[in-house]
């Protein structure tokens, strides 16, 4: 199952834990523990959201990092948490409890950026790591914090639910609407269900059927984006970044490689 499906609509979703002295312990397993951000960890905070599949290549990683982290970068010691296998220090998950420059909706912090390598969800890190977050948001003084996430994680809120997260209630429900759709989550029974054409993303399914076909079972992360009028396809694949121009008619899509990927491995 996909941490991040691009099939599903996108629909931006707010969530609070509105009480941090209370959380369910979750342990991490045997062969794994927490450290703190350190200045030399910026390669391993990108290679962690490139292997979950949120960036396509080094360098969005990088520009998101410094255009999201630089305001409190000297804070990162204190905010931002990895969890670390024991054997091989592989840094193999990450969140942070980011303060927010103005308040929102009343809160004073965000838990961002969480993520777990896909070679290692399904191995019961997720819980403890979101438990940890909250622990550190009440070590730092907030008594409650927000959570910006979107429904193409919806197997991802399903774990914020299940932990103590609630939704936030917004102007649009759409999104909460198809969560219930998916996860049928008892936090979200004043939802109504959706139909699947409000679920599924129709020409964002068949851009990933045509991906697997080029890929051909490899495991790959991409994004589809607009600019400028055009529409493309962001690729990353076995360390190596490729962009393809979308090319659509009234049943098929077609993708035109439009970059000679070039190999830039993480040092």
């Amino acid at each position: 199952m996909k941490t991040l499906d691009n099939t599903i609509r996108y629909h931006e979703l707010i969530m609070s834990y509105d009480d941090t002295e209370h959380c369910p312990e979750f342990d991490l397993p045997e062969g794994f523990h927490f450290e703190f951000y350190q200045k030399k960890d910026k390669i391993d905070w990108i290679q962690i959201h490139i292997e979950s599949g949120e960036f396509t290549s080094i360098r969005e990683g990088e520009s998101i990092f410094h255009s999201f982290y630089d305001s409190f970068i000297d804070e990162l010691s204190k905010r931002c948490i990895f969890i670390v296998k024991n054997d091989s220090q592989e840094k193999v998950g990450t969140a942070t409890i980011s303060p927010l420059k103005q308040k929102e909706y009343g809160y004073a912090a965000a838990m961002d950026w969480v993520a777990i390598k896909r070679s290692y969800q399904g191995k019961h890190l997720s819980k403890p790591l979101i438990s940890k977050g909250i622990h550190l948001a009440k070590e730092l003084n907030y008594n409650k914090i927000i959570l910006h996430t979107q429904t193409t994680s919806w197997l991802a809120v399903k774990i914020y639910l299940d932990i103590g997260f609630e939704p936030f209630k917004t102007t649009e429900d759409i999104g909460w609407q198809i969560v219930r759709t998916l996860t049928d989550n008892e936090k979200l029974q004043t939802y109504p269900k959706t139909n699947k054409e409000n679920v599924y993303d129709v020409k964002n399914c068949k851009i990933e059927k045509q991906l697997e076909k080029i890929y051909n079972h490899e495991e790959f992360n991409y994004c589809v984006w607009d600019k400028w009028g055009l529409h493309h396809v962001s690729v990353f694949c076995n360390g190596v970044p490729y962009e393809y121009e979308v090319k659509e008619n009234s049943e098929e899509i077609d993708l035109k490689l439009i970059n000679e990927p070039q190999y830039r491995h993480l040092k």
